[in-house]
């Protein structure tokens, strides 16, 4: 599990709830399309591919792109900023060291501009109170996420907020690694 959400089950497939037609090249959510995804992730209805996965960066950007004119409800926009989000983490932070992919300026501000609308669609609830800070501290609003974060009274998961805290302590921006194969990392 990861700072930013991001959480891996290697035993589930991994299905993007926004998908391309392999017919016409449009995307669309999955909410919307006439057949249920099968128990590999596919559909065989409609011409669907029975393979569907998730979306890459660059993808989501063509999804974005082809949506931005769409009415949209207010979730749906949400679940677009947010896989946008976890796609931008995934290609550029993740592993930078790994992978050495270098976000072009536009790619940059297109994550800050995704993670504002994310910030103005979050649920201010308190089970939400982690990720909200979790979102201000990756675009480097330190004080903004350190007030939540003091403020965060869940005991289960105080750990993280914990963790979180010492990031921004250290200027850190980048998400990090909470749970790797059941147990915590200190980091």
């Amino acid at each position: 599990m990861w700072s930013d959400t991001r959480r891996k089950y290697p035993m589930l497939p991994e299905v993007s709830p926004i998908q391309k037609c392999p017919h016409c090249g449009k995307y669309f959510f999955m909410e919307q399309a006439k057949g249920f995804p099968d128990s590999k992730g596919g559909s065989t209805e409609n011409g669907y591919s029975s393979e569907l996965g998730t979306l890459n960066y660059s993808e989501l950007i063509e999804a974005k792109t082809q949506m931005q004119h769409l009415t949209l409800t207010k979730m749906q926009r949400w679940i677009l900023n947010h896989q946008l989000f976890m796609a931008y983490n995934d290609k550029f932070r993740r592993f930078p060291e790994a992978f050495g992919n270098v976000p072009s300026d536009e790619d940059k501000e297109t994550f800050v501009a995704t993670v504002n609308e994310l910030l103005e669609g979050i649920d201010k609830a308190k089970d939400y109170d982690l990720f909200h800070a979790e979102l201000l501290r990756e675009i480097g609003r330190f004080e903004d996420a350190k007030a939540i974060l003091i403020n965060h009274t869940e005991e289960d998961n105080q750990w993280v907020a914990e963790s979180m805290l010492r990031h921004i302590e250290r200027g850190d921006t980048l998400p990090f690694l909470l749970i790797s194969n059941g147990d915590k990392i200190e980091s």
